[in-house]
């Protein structure tokens, strides 16, 4: 990667990550990975709320068709 390719304010897109080697693509991740953790640690309306409502994860056995 050059230095003319290289963000200057740390925001890469998905096909600059790609191309670096994986060691620095890791590195990168991990510390993505850690300012979202922080992040949803420290604001509970990122996690006030339920993904699924009642009845969403389980299916009636009578609604299925035999395999």
């Amino acid at each position: 990667m050059t230095a003319s390719s290289v963000p200057s304010q740390g925001q890469w897109t998905a096909a600059q990550i790609r191309r670096l080697p994986p060691e620095q693509r890791d590195a990168i991740l991990a510390a993505a990975a850690a300012v979202a953790a922080e992040e949803y640690r420290n604001d509970a309306a990122l996690i006030a709320f339920e993904a699924f409502g009642e009845g969403d994860l389980y299916v009636h056995s009578s609604d299925t068709q035999a395999r």
